[in-house]
């Protein structure tokens, strides 16, 4: 049903959509100013990051190949290509000189093993005896790779070393790229190659490469950390000490080093999310490691003149937030008053409906009788009894919405005393049964429950003619309806089922609310008023019981209700016969 929509209702969502606007306008432009000072600021803070992330890529390499050098260096450089029987290393020497040369730094630690690779008769050899062959095969293949594409010598600047005579010149050639820091992944973890690719002299082919696998965070760990001291320490500051204004360069750049394929193998502590950060990366020879510096955001207003301009934005949401909050709680409103409009014209006719048949029928029959058109006792008694039943089925109609309207208001009251919780289900039964005659129907009843409950005797009829109701319009011609009871713990529960298509499991709670009925019935022929389980719920609940719809064992809907008990019962249930009531159909 399309709800018409009155000048006035327009008019005020048009004023309220413009004032919207209005607000949106004014919080742009000063959102866009504060923006502007904004981008300065960071971009200053940017450069920043550049600055400091272009000292830690240099330092971090020079320290790099120092730690390299000085670990490999000796070893290599007393290599006679000429002698190599007698001035080689085995892998075990080559450790003992590297860990004597770098006793000063931890950096060792976390070395796998080291090895000595001959050029010419492709023999590996390890201070580990029982490494697995693919690991192996791939620092083998990882060292010969990087010496094959090693350039010409006469492109390489050639070290000046000379032995500790010094006269005599160098037999090998150790140029900087013939030292590297290759990175991998072995068993998902990161894995560095340090080594150092010796080569002849004369012709420049290589010679041995000496070397070392070791875990990389322990490797780079002392590189890197140098450069997080204080302004004055002994390494570079990365930023200048007049821009820190003595601050701890630890607590204000976060350094992070990654390999060409992504894997983490440094994080300073306390690292911070990148807002304003830059990123470098290194050279080959020493994996490509991509270094990123990022400045922590608490600090920089400390590094701006004049600090940060503090954001309006935040206020500027809150204002537009409530402005367009209270433009949709208005909408909201409207449109809810327009549902409610339509519910109730929908309630209104449906109650309409559900009123003519009962009043059709007790005046058609009523004109009967008043106007003698029915020659035989037998017509007037059944007339009679027709005009009994609709009225009966007036009655309950009224009760219904009555109790519906007091409940909408929150006057809907009870007054509990004992009763027996099967007399007056039998009770609501007998009261119920002409209707399902006149519908073709049976009702079937087991009451087992054989207990005293405080009920209200009018509500828990009302409860009831509204289920076996709702049981016959949503039910087959001709089917049986069950009505049973019994005990459970401390309630005493009442279930009717019908043997119609059941109440889908997706719906089952939404049945219960005002006005509603399944999609499946709004387009059929059966008529409701939507406010009958509504009724009972509230009922029930008044009662401080409780209400649910499942399927029916044999298909179909079961509605339960539970009531509480208001006493133990005296006679217990198992001993007691049930009460079968069965109520048929005549023609």
């Amino acid at each position: 049903m399309t709800m018409r929509r009155s000048p006035r209702l327009i008019g005020t969502v048009a004023l309220l959509i413009l004032a919207l606007v209005v607000a949106a306008l004014l919080a742009y432009q000063a959102w866009d100013t504060a923006r502007s000072q904004q981008r300065t600021a960071e971009g200053a803070l940017h450069d920043y990051a550049k600055i400091a992330d272009w000292q830690l890529t240099q330092q971090v390499r020079n320290a790099m190949l120092a730690q390299v050098v000085t670990s490999l260096s000796r070893q290599a450089s007393r290599l006679l290509p000429d002698s190599l029987p007698k001035t080689v290393m085995t892998p075990e020497e080559i450790e003992d000189v590297a860990r004597e040369d770098m006793n000063w730094c931890g950096c060792l630690g976390g070395v796998k093993y080291f090895f000595r690779y001959d050029w010419k008769d492709g023999a590996f050899r390890t201070t580990e005896t029982d490494l697995p062959d693919v690991d192996l095969a791939w620092t083998r293949d990882t060292i010969i790779s990087y010496a094959r594409s090693l350039g010409p010598l006469h492109s390489r600047r050639v070290l000046g070393f000379r032995y500790p005579d010094g006269l005599t010149q160098l037999a090998v050639v150790l140029t900087n790229d013939s030292y590297a820091t290759l990175f991998g992944e072995r068993n998902h973890k990161p894995v560095l190659v340090v080594f150092v690719v010796a080569r002849d002299v004369d012709r420049g082919l290589p010679v041995e490469v000496y070397g070392y696998v070791t875990e990389p965070r322990q490797f780079l760990a002392p590189v890197v950390a140098s450069f997080r001291g204080k302004p004055g320490s002994t390494s570079s500051p990365l930023l200048p000490e007049s821009l820190i204004r003595g601050l701890s360069v630890d607590s204000i750049l976060s350094i992070s080093v990654t390999t060409l394929a992504g894997t983490e193998v440094y994080q300073s502590p306390g690292w911070v999310a990148p807002t304003y950060s830059a990123v470098d990366t290194v050279e080959p020879n020493f994996g490509r490691l991509i270094l990123r510096v990022s400045l922590n955001k608490k600090f920089a207003g400390d590094l701006v003149v004049g600090g940060l301009p503090s954001s309006r934005l935040p206020m500027l949401i809150a204002l537009f937030v409530i402005a367009a909050g209270l433009l949709t709680v208005a909408l909201l409103q409207l449109r809810r008053q327009q549902e409610l409009a339509r519910l109730r014209t929908e309630f209104v006719s449906g109650v309409s409906h559900e009123l003519r048949t009962p009043l059709a029928q007790i005046r058609w029959f009523a004109e009967l009788l008043h106007l003698g058109k029915l020659r035989s006792e037998e017509e007037r008694t059944r007339s009679a009894g027709i005009i009994d039943q609709e009225a009966r089925r007036l009655t309950y109609l009224v009760e219904n919405v009555l109790n519906f309207s007091r409940a909408e208001k929150g006057t809907n009251r009870i007054s509990p005393s004992p009763a027996d919780f099967d007399h007056e289900i039998a009770e609501a039964l007998e009261l119920f049964a002409p209707l399902a005659r006149a519908r073709k129907m049976t009702l079937a009843a087991a009451l087992g429950a054989n207990a005293v409950v405080s009920l209200d005797r009018d509500a828990l009829r009302q409860i009831l003619l509204n289920l076996l109701d709702n049981a016959v319009k949503y039910g087959p011609a001709g089917q049986t309806i069950s009505v049973g009871s019994e005990i459970a713990g401390d309630r005493a529960r009442v279930w009717v089922e019908d043997q119609g298509p059941g109440i889908p499991r997706d719906e089952r709670q939404r049945v219960w609310e005002p006005y509603v009925r399944l999609n499946r019935d709004t387009e059929s022929a059966t008529g409701g008023s939507g406010i009958g389980l509504s009724v009972v719920r509230e009922l029930v609940t008044l009662h401080g019981g409780r209400t649910r719809a499942e399927s029916a064992p044999g298909g179909g809907a079961r509605v339960v209700i539970e009531l509480p008990l208001t006493q133990p019962d005296s006679h217990d249930s198992s001993d007691q016969p049930e009460s079968h009531v069965q109520l048929k159909a005549v023609p």
